[in-house]
């Protein structure tokens, strides 16, 4: 029996509901390298992405008895990991008396339900940015980044050059990482390098 060569989300998640330690350490190669590449860019200290990372996951073990397998799980780690970026800057600005300055606030942090609730707004307004690309660029970019196809199978896909897929991707990044910046939602934009980075 042939080796099945890619094991979806959706389905680890299942597994990961019951007590499958495979299945977590899958998600855990899967997404912690991306998720500690992001996290130290951000904090610049390699201990701190390490234990932000290693916080991340042992939530998402603390709860698998409430992950849905048909809701994004990558979303629902990337809230996770972005209220840690969070907290880490509302520490950071307190201890330098720069509170009056933040723009990354913590709405809870006791509320069991409060990041699936808040990545789904996430994943709305980026939806919104998405959606004013043009029609051809935004199918190129939804292929790309939300079903994880390859540049070479999106080109074939749509009988294009791989090229034009690559400039497409370029051009629709920039775009969107300039009209997050003109919306003044810190939040989101850090949600969507965030998402769409890895």
């Amino acid at each position: 029996m042939q080796q099945e060569p890619y094991i979806s989300d959706e389905k680890l998640v299942s597994a990961l509901k019951n007590e499958d330690h495979y299945a977590f350490d899958e998600l855990f190669q899967k997404y912690g390298p991306a998720l500690f590449k992001f996290i130290v860019s951000v904090v610049k200290e390699t201990y701190l992405a390490e234990e932000a990372v290693q916080e991340v996951f042992l939530k998402i073990w603390e709860k698998r008895k409430d992950l849905n397998p048909a809701l994004p799980f990558k979303s629902y780690l990337f809230t996770i990991a972005l209220n840690i970026v969070k907290k880490f800057y509302r520490k950071k600005l307190q201890e330098e008396k720069y509170l009056q300055d933040i723009s990354l606030e913590i709405h809870s942090d006791h509320t069991s339900d409060f990041e699936f609730v808040e990545y789904k707004n996430l994943l709305e307004y980026v939806d919104q940015m998405i959606n004013k690309l043009p029609t051809s660029r935004r199918e190129i970019f939804i292929l790309s980044k939300k079903n994880g196809l390859k540049n070479q199978e999106i080109a074939k896909l749509l009988n294009i050059s791989e090229q034009t897929v690559k400039n497409q991707l370029v051009t629709a990044m920039k775009f969107l990482r300039e009209e997050m910046a003109k919306s003044n939602n810190e939040i989101g934009f850090l949600f969507f390098l965030l998402f769409y980075r890895l």
